[in-house]
């Protein structure tokens, strides 16, 4: 395994998109006067849920559209007529404001983009729209960003990740894909002949039919170890 590069799942696997995202929701139903006693994060999941089937369960359109969706319909099960055609495009931007803005870097993710920097190219593959990333807590990190606004698909279509390749001007095998989304991430990847290193912060479980990763971490930190390894073994070999 000849790694040259390193992509990521940028929200979620580098930051912590559930605080982001809570913060978020607490900010919506403070503008919608909405106070139900519902605990912001369970809302914030809820959101997320919904916003994932909407995007998986039809033709393309950008992030900010899926999300009010997904917001709009989340809030209607929780205050009917609380959100509503005036008020709803504030809502959805006040709320990826914080999602995008808010969600701070995992403590293990500095450290090793610091190291990783210095040594490879690194491309976040994200689902988010382009403007959205750009607002995002790492981006200095990062020359380059693969969205799905870019590929006009969202993950775990090959598409976005083919389109990732291509931009890296590296064959599959040669980019090693960190992630903590197996659903979207490893099952998008795996197929294109990446090799990918599961990023199992939660604790969970993959499905029986699901593709298994090559490396599987409860954080970043030992990514840096097994590629160091990986760097002596090509050396060995030659």
């Amino acid at each position: 395994m000849n790694i040259q590069a390193l992509t990521f799942d940028y929200f979620g696997t580098l930051v912590d998109v559930d605080q982001g995202g809570t913060r978020g929701m607490e900010a919506v139903l403070a503008q919608l006067g909405i106070d139900t006693g519902q605990k912001a994060d369970s809302l914030y999941l809820d959101w997320d849920i919904r916003c994932v089937r909407l995007y998986r369960g039809g033709a393309y359109r950008r992030y900010r559209s899926v999300a009010q969706d997904a917001l709009q319909a989340c809030i209607d099960a929780l205050a009917p007529g609380a959100m509503n055609v005036r008020n709803a495009g504030d809502a959805a931007d006040l709320f990826l404001t914080h999602l995008v803005e808010s969600s701070p870097a995992h403590p293990d993710a500095i450290d090793f983009l610091e190291w990783a920097s210095a040594r490879y190219p690194l491309m976040p593959i994200t689902n988010m729209d382009s403007d959205l990333w750009q607002r995002s807590q790492l981006t200095r990190y990062f020359e380059h960003v693969t969205t799905a606004e870019m590929a006009k698909a969202y993950k775990p279509s090959q598409t976005i990740f083919a389109l990732a390749l291509d931009r890296l001007g590296l064959p599959a095998s040669d980019v090693l894909h960190c992630s903590l989304a197996s659903w979207a991430d490893i099952d998008g990847a795996k197929p294109l002949g990446m090799p990918v290193a599961w990023i199992n912060r939660g604790n969970d479980t993959l499905g029986t039919w699901q593709p298994r990763p090559d490396f599987t971490f409860t954080n970043l930190s030992p990514v840096r170890d097994t590629l160091q390894s990986l760097t002596i073994h090509l050396a060995e070999s030659k």
